[in-house]
């Protein structure tokens, strides 16, 4: 009878186990593309930054 018990409980906390590496595998994912994402926006506000400044110093 525990041993039954036992062999639903070792299954379950390996399909538990399977669920949060392909969660932390996607997260990581997430997380490289969303550096990826800042470092254009920082980017692209530098680049507008320069182009407000010269413009708005006529030179």
């Amino acid at each position: 009878m525990k041993f039954t018990f036992k062999k639903y409980i070792f299954l379950l906390n390996d399909f538990t186990n399977l669920l949060l590496s392909k969660e932390r595998a996607d997260d990581k994912r997430k997380i490289k593309k969303l550096v990826v994402v800042l470092i254009i926006a920082a980017a692209l506000l530098l680049a507008s930054l320069f182009i407000n400044v010269y413009l708005v110093t006529g030179a």
